[in-house]
């Protein structure tokens, strides 16, 4: 299961979720963060540093990596270009939903060939 918020709005209710290595029954809860050098950097970064403090795994995606310095010891770094950077960090969040969904045995082209069905006149 995995749900998309915005940096400001894990304070309402997603916090309640987050679970350390003891309590949580699979270890800590993976929180992937984007944290772009752009006017939100800091209050991205902040909301990074809460949810670690809750004891989440924090897996950072950036286009520079001294905003991850403390937070990841190994963020995804993607390159930066302008206003297109965010549309950049879409691409590995795809990959790690396509590898996540191979590990668990779920076929991420089900139903088979959807956009070719749609698409098609």
């Amino acid at each position: 299961h995995a749900e998309g918020y915005s940096g400001g709005a894990l304070k309402h209710g997603p916090f309640a979720l987050i679970e350390d290595d003891k309590n949580g029954k699979f270890g800590a809860t993976p929180i992937i963060l984007l944290i772009l050098d752009d006017e939100h950097a800091h209050h991205m970064r902040t909301a990074a540093e809460e949810v670690k403090a809750r004891g989440a795994q924090v897996i950072v995606i950036t286009d520079k990596p001294c905003l991850a310095d403390g937070l990841d010891d190994d963020p995804i770094v993607i390159p930066s270009n302008g206003p297109m950077t965010a549309l950049g960090a879409v691409l590995p969040l795809q990959l790690i939903a396509y590898e996540l969904a191979m590990l668990r045995g779920i076929n991420p082209d089900t139903p088979r060939n959807l956009a070719k069905a749609v698409t098609v006149d």
